[in-house]
């Protein structure tokens, strides 16, 4: 693989040099922050040779490569040195709008993903340690035992030193003061002062006696505060005083406000978290595991699998164990491969079954995005089957309260961290075996059934009109606004301008999808022809204001019935565009073809698309 030229292509795909912020990479994307994303050719990106697929989730481009990823970064850090593009207008900041939550998501993302390998791989001796002991080769009063301890222990100890330096870079401060402000949050010193002490003050201000070791919350809004400390500072004071004042003032005055304020308020966060992670352990130990197992390929294809980072570590810190995100994400991911070798096994292609077999491997060992991407999102079934199949295997390690003692990206490999006992060890594994079990064989039905639907709707050659979803005007989809739609990835379809914001169902079926912010609708047909309709452009981000739904999942409607309404006025008011999208996902081997023309006024009983045999 020739990881230069693929790098080389991405970059000019998303909009060459000065179109890129920042990059940085997980375990199998990269992910490039872009100033705009309209210049960013997914599709193209998509067809280069060693890409999976490509988003666009919280800011981000993110280019699915798998496991090879980290010599692509580094073949596109060798022909394009980033550092000198990560300044922003304000301009360009407006353009590329994020939601609050969005850019809380993309923060954490980015304080977290250059650290996972140090998590990862202490995490993993931390486990193996624990085989070592649990099978007596190690005795835990041994100096051996001290020493391996300590130096597994390190990344978590330190956690608010990497996360310090790494936060700091994501936000424009200066790292090595942020480094410099977790240091005095661990210094021996504070801790001589807590064991000597009953009450702690600095000119009066109390200061909470807490251990910051293995903390996430503190360092996080310490640094958020520093970088807009040393934003004015740097505004404030010329460059040839500012090189010494600014420093001198950043140091000082966070250390004291981290220290008497964000330090004891980040702990209070922490310590109402750990009460919550204690409760759910207590009381209902398998709810966490179900719903995360069931939907950790939904979460992790939104980025938001970033956000989970911090409670897990919280609970490692606060119990010494993790036992929802680790413990889920193994099911899910065996899961995963599970629908994965379900269609290696049943596929004709020859393609999708070389594909399907070799990513549901790289499953196996904890990487999911290139199956997830390339097979069970593509197919949607097998997607179906690894949610039950997580959902499954994650009640049985609710149940039996599976725990891991560190994090890592969950495989077979990682069992590891599951051997703190043998029990343990044992019903991770046989979580493990349900989820893969229940996953392929539920798979294999699907599948099946998949087959013969296809092979009817072919045979029979029906054919299938599809009614205008409001009363508006016909917009051709190469006219919208939206790459994604524009170009067709999404599938053919048609696209409106609403009159009054009402929606109706473009032909009868069941809906197959709400979207929780009310702006996407999914129906499918009697003959599993799938629609999509996509109510404006990026309203995901509204978060639900200014929409109205009518229907709920799996709700069976007729064409004409009334489905939703958005208040147009408001959404444009917002800054977004109103326009309709009425996209055909799953033709089942029918055409797409549109009967009306471009800015032709109709009304919900006129057709617009015909599905006809190709």
């Amino acid at each position: 693989m020739n990881y230069e030229k693929i790098a080389n292509e991405i970059k000019n795909k998303v909009g060459g040099e000065e179109n890129i912020k920042a990059v940085t990479h997980c375990a199998t994307r990269l992910r490039i922050n872009v100033k705009d994303s309209e210049k960013v050719d997914f599709d193209s990106i998509k067809k280069i040779s060693g890409v999976v697929d490509a988003v666009y989730s919280n800011g981000q481009v993110q280019v699915v490569i798998g496991t090879d990823v980290p010599k692509v970064y580094d073949a596109f850090m060798e022909i394009y040195d980033v550092s000198n593009s990560n300044q922003s207008t304000d301009e360009e900041v407006t353009k590329n709008k994020q939601s609050a939550f969005s850019k809380l998501i993309d923060f954490i993302a980015s304080s977290f993903t250059p650290i996972l390998p140090a998590i990862i791989g202490g995490g993993l001796l931390k486990g193996i340690i624990a085989i070592f002991v649990a099978f007596n080769v190690l005795s835990i009063k041994s100096i051996d035992y001290q020493v391996l301890s300590f130096i597994a222990d390190a990344s978590f100890q330190f956690l608010p030193v990497l996360l310090a330096y790494t936060s700091a870079k994501k936000l424009k401060a200066n790292p090595y003061i942020a480094v410099t402000l977790a240091g005095v949050l661990m210094s021996s010193s504070f801790g001589m002062l807590i064991n000597q002490h009953a009450k702690i003050v600095l000119f009066g201000l109390p200061i909470r006696p807490v251990n910051y070791a293995s903390s996430v919350i503190p360092i996080l809004l310490i640094v958020y505060v520093q970088s807009k400390i040393e934003k004015y500072l740097n505004k404030v004071f010329p460059a040839t005083v500012g090189m010494f004042l600014t420093p001198t003032i950043s140091i000082f005055v966070n250390a004291i406000l981290g220290l008497v304020i964000l330090g004891p308020l980040g702990s209070y966060i922490g310590d109402y978290l750990g009460m919550a992670i204690g409760y759910l352990n207590q009381n209902i130990p398998w709810l966490a595991p179900t719903i995360l197992g069931a939907f950790s390929p939904l979460i992790v294809m939104m980025g938001m699998h970033y956000s989970l980072f911090p409670i897990a570590l919280q609970s490692i810190s606060r119990f010494g164990y993790d036992s929802f995100f680790t413990p889920a994400g193994l099911v899910s991911n065996i899961a995963q491969a599970g629908a994965g070798f379900a269609v290696a096994v049943k596929t004709k292609d020859k393609k999708m079954k070389s594909t399907a077999f070799s990513t549901s491997i790289t499953a196996l060992l904890g990487v999911t995005e290139p199956v997830l991407y390339g097979v069970n999102l593509k197919l949607k079934k097998p997607l179906y089957a690894a949610i039950v199949g997580g959902a499954i295997g994650g009640l049985y390690a609710g149940i039996t309260f599976v725990t891991s003692t560190a994090m890592a990206s969950p495989g077979i490999l990682a069992l590891a961290l599951f051997a703190k006992t043998i029990k343990n060890l044992i019903n991770a594994i046989i979580a493990m075996l349900i989820a893969f079990l229940v996953s392929f064989l539920l798979g294999s039905l699907l599948l099946k059934d998949d087959d013969k639907s296809k092979k009817h709707v072919q045979d029979e050659k029906n054919e299938l009109s599809v009614s205008s979803v409001t009363d508006g005007q016909i917009v051709y989809l190469s006219r919208v606004n939206d790459k994604a739609f524009s170009s067709e990835q999404m599938g053919k379809g048609i696209a409106f301008i609403s009159k009054k914001g009402d929606v109706y169902a473009p032909t009868s079926g069941e809906i197959s999808l709400v979207f929780p912010t009310k702006h996407a609708y999914g129906i499918k047909t009697p003959e599993n022809i799938e629609l999509l309709i996509h109510l404006g452009i990026n309203t995901v981000e509204l978060k639900g204001k200014y929409f109205e739904s009518f229907v709920t999942q799996g709700q069976t409607v007729k064409q004409g019935q009334k489905i939703a309404h958005f208040n147009l006025d408001k959404i444009s008011q917002a800054g977004y565009d109103p326009t309709i999208m009425l996209i055909v996902t799953e033709p089942q081997g029918l055409v797409p073809q549109v009967c009306v023309a471009d800015n032709q006024e109709v009304t919900k009983s006129d057709k617009v698309i015909n599905l006809i045999q190709g």
